[in-house]
């Protein structure tokens, strides 16, 4: 259906383009492991590994130094099977452990991402996020879907 200059989109069309798009094919139930990250492995390694991305049941986690990494490895089928039980569903498959510097979970909340062009995105992704993001007249809201598409295509593409 063709819409006039002025007609109103409804916020679930934009929102359904939002998770259909190839810019950010995400699971929305696998933004879960985020949440329940810290209870799974405990303070002290949440301290120095943290989720990045997942992409068809593989998981990404950052971790602050190769020692982490090494002691994370032998944990990996126990934290693998925690995750699951506590989400009760087979969200992981398998984990993967990187060097890097882990992101705070409380940052992405806070929606303290970088700003502006985001140079690690493909420019058709980024063309397309701004189609469907030019439907959204109201401004706040878009910057905040703008946010929260950026960070989820990323976890999507690492």
């Amino acid at each position: 259906m063709k819409r006039g200059k002025k007609s109103v989109i409804p916020l679930k069309e934009v929102i359904d383009d939002l998770f259909t798009s190839s810019a950010l094919s995400l699971n929305l139930d696998d933004v879960k492991i985020w949440e329940v990250w810290d209870g799974v492995v405990g303070k002290r390694v949440a301290k120095h590994a943290r989720p990045s991305q997942i992409n068809k049941g593989v998981l990404i986690v950052k971790v602050t130094d190769s020692v982490w990494h090494h002691e994370l490895e032998f944990m990996a089928e126990t934290i693998r099977e925690g995750l699951n039980s506590t989400l009760r569903r087979t969200a992981v498959k398998k984990i993967r452990f990187k060097v890097g510097v882990p992101q705070e979970t409380k940052q992405l909340r806070k929606g303290k991402t970088e700003q502006g062009p985001d140079r690690t995105l493909a420019p058709e992704k980024q063309k397309e996020m701004n189609k469907i993001l030019s439907r959204v007249k109201d401004k706040e809201l878009r910057s905040s879907l703008r946010q929260f598409m950026k960070v989820a295509a990323k976890k999507v593409s690492e």
